[in-house]
């Protein structure tokens, strides 16, 4: 008898750190910080975790290599908080505490001043956007706000979001302003 783990190739898809260095050679950096996190999340959009290498956890539930996995040193753990770190790094932003854990996260930007809740804040590009999906009362997963659209009706504003770790992938997701679970927003730059 074979458990899923016997299906599992861990030599495919994976990547180095020339890699992901190779991967930015000829992005086109501006210097405004905002703009490069998002654009280097853009150039993520339709990554997957990969279906051939993966671990099994004990409920036989498949957890994919990522290459932002691989690059924090834990290719097959939850990835929502990797990727943007991951972004942060190759965007050449270091101002602000960065993890895995979303509430150490969230904790960390407290203490550094550069966290503000759902309900006090109207998000820019390149904030980072923080979920309580569970409905636990803690975050749970973290992307990056890439764009923000108001409208006259408060509530119907839109915030776009690059999220890794959502459907197994990275993709962009929409939001209304005042959706439930936006948990808040780490404030990497003055607005």
């Amino acid at each position: 008898l074979h458990s899923l783990a016997c299906y599992s190739n861990p030599k495919a898809d994976i990547e180095t750190p020339l890699d992901w260095q190779e991967m930015f050679e000829d992005y086109p950096f501006s210097g405004n910080l905002r703009e490069d996190l998002v654009g280097v999340a853009k150039t993520q959009v339709g990554y997957a975790e990969s279906a051939l290498n993966f671990e099994a956890d004990a409920d036989e539930v498949r957890h994919g290599y990522t290459r932002y996995g691989a690059w924090y040193g834990a290719p097959y753990n939850e990835w929502s908080a990797m990727f943007v770190s991951f972004c942060l790094h190759y965007a050449h932003v270091d101002v602000i505490p960065q993890g895995t854990l979303c509430t150490a996260w969230v904790h960390d930007l407290k203490n550094a001043g550069k966290y503000q809740s759902a309900a006090d804040y109207i998000p820019g590009p390149g904030d980072i956007i923080f979920f309580d999906r569970n409905g636990d009362g803690s975050p749970d997963h973290v992307g990056i706000v890439s764009s923000y659209a108001p409208a006259e009706d408060h509530d119907s504003s839109r915030i776009q979001t690059i999220e890794g770790n959502s459907a197994n992938e990275v993709r962009y997701n929409s939001y209304n302003l005042t959706n439930t679970t936006i948990f808040g927003y780490g404030i990497l730059f003055e607005p």
